[in-house]
């Protein structure tokens, strides 16, 4: 089936992860290809060496380095172009060594490329750690680099003489040499003083990064810049200045493994924090992260109660510093908190996610553990209410009990025991006498079925039978019908539900009806039912005069706790002068806790403090 327009194309997600891979493979090939050229060059130039050059050793110490520094940087940051760099100075550095051969045609490649590996190692300098020039100086330094190395250089070889034979001389020019030392020498300062700048302008982590790069650079530069300088004339200056700039040249790819190992040391900072961070509290999560990215100046931004901005551990507003960097902390797509922090960390990308998503895991953590501690609290205190409720619901049975149904048996007891007595002093002689104990009996006979009326309707108020006999809609229509107010029952299909949920139902009805007939003076009720979609939904509206609270003791208070029970909830809109809507929503298709009948099962287990007697 044909993909849908503007539906991403099949396998979409799989487009980074190749070109991740192809970033990787191409590094390997190149790297390979290096070794190879390099272990060409050292076989080809082996003739040709002599004191005053390096040895195979540390030619191929140098340039082995560069290439195995380089595919490890490449392979484990792709986006980065450091390790693509140290690639090409690593087989730069073995061109470079063509020059040293005795064969002619060897030796004037080599000329043109005698500066080869200065022209990617100005740049790779530049763009240490990140990969990126940032700066418009470091952007005309490195093209400037790049000019000297395959410009200039290249251009001097067709003016400039050499020990063996330069295939490519048109006409010596002695100046032309002094010129590109020249230049060399400009470069190489200019580079320095690019160094010494970011080096004092860095925070602390920045400096963390570049002290290793810093060092070797700085040491190699100067070295570069006083043999340029000085000339190659006094052997005495010229050796041991070209030896230290090698030097310098063989560390700056250790230098670069040792920040690949700091990244590895960043790790296990993280998982130390990680330790030591489950439910810590706002300043002490704010210490171990400046402990764990030895950033003092971190932050920890934490959602402002009002939604709008953050705060710091204190409550006070959060606004990040001159210069600071802003990372979000998410977690499923959701903000939950903002991490302030020195823009270096960057630079150590794997640490900062890392420790970015972990700050977020733990912010959720505690969002999480903070909202269950105000269900739990929510929970007692409904509980408390529905308590509350069951005692002041008994209180009024007892009271209703005592003086209604119960006050009317004993009085039909008095009378008994008036008749009773009549008879057992055998006074019935006449017919006066019997009509007068007729009469007492007829009123016994009332009085039991006032009685017996009362209870009926004490025990339809508790539990209506109707209610366990025919279901929740016949027991809605004999709310209707009892009502002295019109009230219209409408109703969808309706299955059959547990006795609790429909219960509940049922006296939110109730509960509704009574209040608008004591309160509302409405003309019509009207009490709607639907079930969709394991959702039972109860809606009874009336045209009174509105502005009813249910906080205020109508009634409903406690049966929106039972409501909440099955995970359900009510709603009371009830605008002045535009009558009132009572919602209910309760889901049907899941089971209550305890005290509360299993939806699926149909069992009834009694709630606490209750014995289960109907």
């Amino acid at each position: 089936m044909a993909a849908s327009a503007g539906s991403p194309r099949p396998g979409w997600w799989a487009a980074p992860l190749r070109r991740r891979l192809s970033v990787r493979g191409k590094a390997v090939a190149l790297a390979l290809s290096g070794a190879v050229f390099g272990t060409y060059v050292l076989i080809v130039t082996a003739p040709g060496r002599y004191t005053t050059t390096t040895t195979i050793l540390f030619s191929g110490a140098v340039g082995g380095l560069y290439l195995g520094a380089g595919l490890l940087a490449r392979l484990r940051r792709p986006a980065n172009r450091v390790g693509l760099m140290m690639l090409l100075v690593g087989i730069g550095w073995f061109a470079e060594d063509l020059q040293i051969s005795l064969d002619p045609v060897v030796h004037t490649v080599g000329l043109l490329v005698r500066s080869a590996s200065s022209g990617f190692l100005i740049p790779l300098l530049l763009m240490f750690p990140d990969g990126l020039l940032r700066s418009r100086t470091d952007r005309v330094l490195a093209g400037a680099g790049y000019l000297t190395a395959f410009g200039l250089m290249p251009v001097s070889v067709l003016f400039s003489t050499s020990v063996v034979e330069n295939l490519l001389l048109v006409h010596p020019v002695d100046w032309l040499r002094q010129l590109t030392d020249v230049v060399q020498f400009v470069m190489s300062g200019a580079v320095v003083a690019v160094l010494l700048v970011r080096w004092t302008t860095a925070t602390r982590p920045a400096r963390r990064v570049l002290t290793p790069l810093f060092a070797v650079g700085l040491m190699g530069g100067l070295a570069s810049a006083l043999d340029g300088m000085l000339g190659t004339g006094p052997s005495w200056t010229h050796t041991p200045l070209i030896n230290i700039a090698h030097v310098a040249v063989l560390l700056l790819p250790l230098a670069f493994l040792a920040g690949v190992w700091r990244v590895r040391m960043g790790r296990t900072a993280v998982a130390d924090l990680l330790r030591r961070m489950p439910l810590a509290s706002k300043e002490q999560l704010r210490d171990a992260l400046a402990r764990a990215l030895g950033d003092s100046s971190v932050q920890v931004g934490f959602p402002a109660p009002d939604a709008a901005g953050y705060v710091d551990s204190q409550g006070r507003t959060l606004s990040a510093a001159p210069g600071q960097q802003v990372s979000p902390l998410e977690r499923n797509g959701r903000r939950v908190g903002v991490l302030l922090h020195d823009p270096a960390l960057r630079e150590d990308r794997y640490v900062l996610e890392a420790v970015v998503s972990a700050v977020a895991l733990e912010l959720d953590n505690q969002r999480l553990a903070a909202e269950v501690r105000a269900q739990l609290a929510e929970v007692r205190a409904s509980r408390a209410r529905i308590v509350e409720a069951g005692d002041e619901q008994r209180r009024r049975i007892e009271h209703d009990l005592h003086d209604g149904a119960q006050s009317r048996f004993v009085t039909a007891l008095v009378t008994l025991r008036l008749a009773r007595q009549q008879l057992a002093n055998r006074r019935v002689s006449e017919s006066s006498e019997l009509d007068d104990l007729a009469e007492l009996l007829d009123r016994i006979g009332e009085l039991m079925g006032e009685g017996m009326d009362q209870l009926r309707d004490l025990a339809h108020g508790i539990h209506p039978a109707v209610l366990s006999e025919t279901g929740l809609v016949a027991a809605l229509e004999m709310i209707a019908a009892r009502s002295p107010c019109p009230v219209r029952v409408s109703a969808t299909a309706v299955p059959e539900l547990p006795r609790p949920l429909a219960a509940t139902a049922y006296f939110v009805a109730a509960e509704a009806v009574t209040n608008t007939l004591k309160h509302a003076h409405a003309t019509s009720i009207d009490i709607e039912v639907r079930h969709e979609d394991g959702v039972l939904r109860l809606t009874v509206t009336d045209d009174g005069v509105g502005g009813a609270d249910p906080d205020a003791g109508t009634g409903l208070l406690g049966l929106r706790d039972r409501v909440a029970v099955f995970d359900g909830e009510m709603t009371v809109t009830s605008a002045p002068g535009q009558g009132t809507v009572v919602t209910a929503e309760l889901v049907t298709g899941r089971p209550g806790p305890t005290g509360v009948e299993d939806a699926r099962s149909g069992r009834t287990a009694p709630a606490e403090g209750e014995d289960g007697r109907g």
